[in-house]
């Protein structure tokens, strides 16, 4: 077996020794010159020999680079495709995800022995700026060879900017290894790698230029478009968040009455919209607010309704004497259970809105027409659920509380939304492919969070609906506070009335509590308990009422650039492989 996969490992080195034997790069030479645009125009002369017949080489160059979470778009020019001589030779460009590829060559011609290729091209965008110089920092031959390159060289000519400082580093892409030799003058720079190249190997030249020089940087503007353009990724990211955010600024907001006066509605009807940054005075509410339901009262104060605003209704419809709530207890096996009877009382439904008509009407059916367990309406009730929501919101507009249905204009704008992310997530992730640059695509999942937020905040109160809401803030934080109207003479006022309330604002625990320690008596239509066993009796009822109404049957409801946006000098971090140009080649 041993021997077996020494062979086997023995024929792939020997396979891939063959293949890197196709042909082999003998020098790969680059001049640069800094041009007063600070653009570049390269030279390159790639020397190669073919072992066997071949069309000709291909060569991968980066335009597109990622730095410091920004993209750069450079504009590449290809200038020149010939040979040693000047005569211009067959080729073909085309994209290839952050790179151009030249493909030199006639595809009827096949050619052996010792080629020179010679690419000419310009690019722009590559010269960084930093505090005390500025700075070239570019690989030269790039690691994504798939041929050894025996020697490598470059040579800089900056005639509008002095040298000051110049590194090189040479080996594998990553490291800080300088298998190189590097020398300058104020206008030129030499470098020389030492080692052979290609394969996961590169060559990395880094040059400071001094700050006082003849070289002519975009300006403000210049640069504000251009990063505009380069990463549009980032404003298509946030699109869908400032969609909505507008909308919201100026359709979403509630609006008030002129008057500071919430407790009625003022003669002069003039409105503005609320200010988020508007300070609010705690309106003092301790009594039921006339003409709204303590469904109304959980559905304004949240926007929308809930489980807790339907069992409030039903305790509602007990307090209106439509029905009554009784506790029984039955022996178990183990210990007794606890259930709820319903039993319909007399009385005309005139009266009532048309979400509490219907949910008296659908507490009993056919079967259960004068009363029913509440465990009897296990895995029944909640087909109602749907319609009782849509009457309630349907009101709430009616009565002009909100301006507009609030499920309809929250479903609209949540759908708009989701559009929306879905459209720019697909162009983000078309940007952040091709730029290698991740970032908007982050940057719109993090945003998608306050946008779904904003998007289910857009129903709007009317003034009207806004002066409820504030009413219903300040009765809620008496309430929460506890010792409900311990200071207040008429303590034994609104009890009855205040119950439900309790229940849709959700602080029927504190109300409980507060009820046993001043002394009061349950409400006559919450039969078969105690002023000691309230607390517990509402609290397990609002529990048990909430899930056994919401139950149902099966449950309830490629030629990258590793360059990270630093500079190439030691101190900088600058290694193998980083900085502009790169990429490689191969042939064909």
């Amino acid at each position: 077996m041993v021997v077996l996969i020494s062979f086997f490992l023995l024929f792939l080195s020997f396979e891939k020794t063959l293949a890197a034997g196709d042909y082999s790069i003998e020098n790969f030479d680059s001049q640069i010159t800094i041009n007063q645009d600070i653009s570049l125009t390269i030279t390159e002369t790639i020397e190669v020999n073919f072992d066997i017949p071949k069309h000709g080489i291909f060569r991968n160059i980066p335009v597109t680079y990622s730095a410091s979470g920004k993209t750069i778009r450079t504009n590449f020019d290809l200038i020149s495709v010939t040979d040693e001589n000047n005569v211009s030779l067959i080729y073909d460009t085309n994209r290839l995800s952050q790179s151009i590829s030249i493909k030199i060559g006639d595809p009827d011609k096949t050619i052996t022995g010792r080629n020179i290729y010679v690419i000419k091209y310009s690019i722009d965008k590559v010269l960084q700026r930093f505090d005390s110089y500025d700075e070239l920092y570019w690989n030269v031959t790039g690691s994504e060879w798939d041929t050894v390159i025996e020697s490598a060289s470059a040579a800089v000519s900056s005639p509008f900017a002095d040298i000051t400082k110049v590194e090189c580093f040479s080996g594998t892409t990553g490291s800080q290894e300088q298998s190189c030799k590097a020398s300058f003058s104020s206008d030129t720079a030499q470098f020389t790698s030492t080692n052979s190249l290609g394969e996961g190997k590169d060559f990395t030249i880094v040059v400071a230029l001094s700050k006082k020089s003849q070289l002519t940087f975009p300006g403000l503007v210049e640069k504000t478009i251009s990063f505009i353009f380069d990463n549009w990724g980032y404003p298509v990211a946030l699109f869908p968040l400032l969609t909505i955010f507008v909308f919201w600024f100026k359709k979403g907001r509630d609006r008030r009455f002129l008057s500071e006066g919430i407790y009625y509605q003022p003669t002069d009807k003039k409105t503005k919209i609320v200010s988020p940054f508007e300070r609010k005075f705690l309106p003092l509410v301790y009594s039921p607010i006339r003409g709204i339901t303590p469904g109304e009262v959980g559905t304004i104060i949240d926007e929308k309704v809930d489980i807790q605003d339907v069992v409030s209704e039903i305790v509602e419809l007990a307090r209106l004497k439509f029905i009554k709530i009784e506790k029984i207890k039955t022996k178990g096996i183990i210990r007794e259970k606890t259930d709820y009877i319903f039993t319909r009382l007399q009385g005309s439904a005139a009266k009532l809105k048309s979400y509490q008509k219907y949910l008296l009407d659908k507490l009993f059916d056919e079967e259960h027409a004068k009363a029913v367990m509440l465990t009897d309406l296990k895995n029944h009730f909640y087909k109602h659920l749907s319609e009782f929501k849509k009457k309630l919101y349907e009101n709430l507009s009616n009565e002009k509380i909100f301006a507009g249905d609030p499920d309809k204009v929250r479903i609209k704008w949540i759908i708009i939304f989701i559009v929306l992310m879905v459209v720019t997530g697909q162009l983000t992730f078309v940007f952040s492919f091709s730029a290698f640059n991740f970032g908007p695509v982050i940057l719109g999942g993090l945003s998608a969070i306050p946008g779904f937020l904003l998007a289910r905040s857009m129903p709007r109160r009317t003034a009207w609906g806004y002066s409820l809401f504030r009413q219903i803030t300040g009765l809620r934080f008496f309430l929460k506070k506890g010792t409900w109207r311990q200071e207040i003479a008429e303590k034994h006022l609104f009890i009855e009335e205040i119950l439900p309330l309790a229940i849709s604002l959700e602080v029927v625990k504190e109300l409980a509590r507060d009820m046993e320690d001043l002394g009061l008596e349950p409400p006559k239509y919450f039969a078969g308990t105690t002023i000691h066993t309230f607390p517990a009796d509402i609290g397990g009822f609002r529990t048990a009422a909430a899930s056994t109404l919401m139950s149902a049957p099966g449950g309830s409801w490629s030629g990258r650039s590793s360059w990270s946006g630093g500079s190439g000098f030691s101190g900088g971090g600058g290694f193998s492989g980083g900085g502009f140009g790169g990429g490689g080649g191969g042939s064909w």
